[in-house]
């Protein structure tokens, strides 16, 4: 599958909450990758009401790098709604979103497009296990996947992907910014949501591994996700089943 040529190849989306001591060493990195093997790109960072100086270190890194725009809004919505607000602000052939602090490596980039570019409208990163996982979640962490997963899988299915909470996946341009324009969900559930619409419309999804290193410093709370996921999934099937 060949792409047209386009002002903007690549349009990559990073939601930020509460990220001021990460984005200072994290986003020079990034520029520098996209600079140097996608200059048709834009990067699209997402302040989602942060409380601490997210916004004051974002407007300050991103001087003078006229590809970055930082969207900032208060009061906090929610991954989702980060997400869904950057992806509207896009206009690349290409939208990859991606977490703050890398816990998947810039270098996983060139796979993950090779696999939408074999004919693929929509490709999610797996965290799955083994070699690609360079430091596991914390056990507490782990366990909460796995209840969210039954529970998941009970209410709206999505069984065949090992894993739809990766923080690191891609779509074709035109099929994210339809997508995320009819999504709903503005907190953890977001990608099933967006999984489940994206069944629903039959587009083509694969699932890849890609290397994956636990990050401290989430901000899911078990009991807290627990309640929001069964909020969040019966809200799924009640707008879109």
């Amino acid at each position: 599958m060949k792409f047209k040529k386009s002002r903007v190849f690549l349009s990559v989306v990073v939601p930020a909450y509460n990220e001021e001591k990460r984005f200072g060493p994290v986003l020079k990195p990034v520029v520098h990758y996209l600079d140097k093997n996608y200059p048709n790109y834009e990067l699209i960072i997402v302040n989602d009401g942060s409380k601490d100086k997210t916004e004051q270190v974002v407007r300050e890194a991103i001087v003078g790098l006229p590809k970055v725009q930082l969207v900032s809004y208060s009061p906090n919505h929610g991954k989702g709604y980060a997400i869904r607000t950057g992806v509207a602000k896009t206009s690349g052939e290409l939208v990859l979103f991606m977490d703050a602090d890398l816990s998947t490596p810039l270098t996983e980039i060139p796979k993950i497009i090779k696999i939408l570019q074999d004919g693929n409208d929509v490709v999610i990163g797996s965290r799955g296990d083994g070699d690609n996982v360079k430091k596991n979640a914390p056990i507490f962490r782990r366990l909460a996947s796995f209840v969210f997963d039954q529970i998941k899988f009970f209410m709206v299915g999505l069984r065949e992907f090992k894993d739809t909470q990766c923080g690191f996946k891609i779509y074709k341009g035109d099929v994210a910014r339809r997508l995320f324009a009819k999504g709903k969900i503005d907190r953890f559930m977001f990608d099933s949501e967006i999984l489940y619409l994206a069944q629903k419309y039959k587009y083509k999804i694969a699932e890849i591994p890609v290397i994956w290193a636990d990050v401290e410093g989430s901000h899911v709370r078990f009991w807290e996700g627990i309640v929001n996921m069964f909020r969040d999934l019966w809200s799924i099937r009640r707008l879109h089943g």
